[in-house]
């Protein structure tokens, strides 16, 4: 006479979360804003990154610049501090209007 066999349960794996590579733009409200950090080195050994803020909607256009931001910050928080100057009207946004497709079909 043996005992009764209990059942096996399996460990849930859990899912390892990224950051994100694709934000909302503020602007058109679609998540097509990219953000490239660029660290740099000057003649002083001193690291300074710089990001470039990029809507990829040809409608919407906006681009934007950011420098001496914190060499601890990543692609989020560069987001967050861009949101900040953008509500506020401190960061300088330029439109730049990508080509349109047109209707035509030959």
């Amino acid at each position: 006479m043996g005992r009764r066999s209990r059942k096996r349960y399996k460990r849930p794996i859990r899912k390892v979360r990224r950051l994100p590579k694709l934000f909302q733009c503020p602007a058109c409200g679609l998540p097509t804003l990219t953000i490239d950090v660029s660290t740099h080195v000057d003649e002083e050994g001193y690291e300074h990154k710089s990001a470039l803020i990029r809507c990829l909607n040809p409608k919407c256009g906006l681009r934007a610049e950011m420098d001496d931001i914190p060499t601890i910050f990543e692609a989020v928080d560069v987001y967050a501090k861009f949101l900040d100057g953008f509500t506020s009207g401190e960061v300088k946004v330029v439109y730049e209007k990508g080509e349109e497709e047109s209707g035509e079909s030959q």
